[in-house]
């Protein structure tokens, strides 16, 4: 039987997604980048934030596209 209740559904799909080791190490990275460009090469926090939220995208869509494997 499936569940209705959608919140519950996305928050169990939330802390899987956080879970995933691919997700996390991804999210790692994009966070090394951006604390690079904020203090080795003195980047706007419009640039920081633009690369986190690039690192993000980057790393929901690849471990979707890892799980459909």
């Amino acid at each position: 039987m499936r569940s209705t209740d959608r919140p519950a559904t996305r928050v169990g799909g939330g802390r899987q997604l956080i879970a995933d080791e691919g997700f996390t190490i991804c999210m790692l990275v994009a966070v090394v980048v951006a604390a690079v460009l904020a203090f080795g090469f003195d980047a706007t926090a419009d640039t920081v934030v633009a690369m986190l939220a690039i690192g993000a995208g980057t790393a929901l869509a690849e471990t979707r596209l890892h799980r459909r494997r």
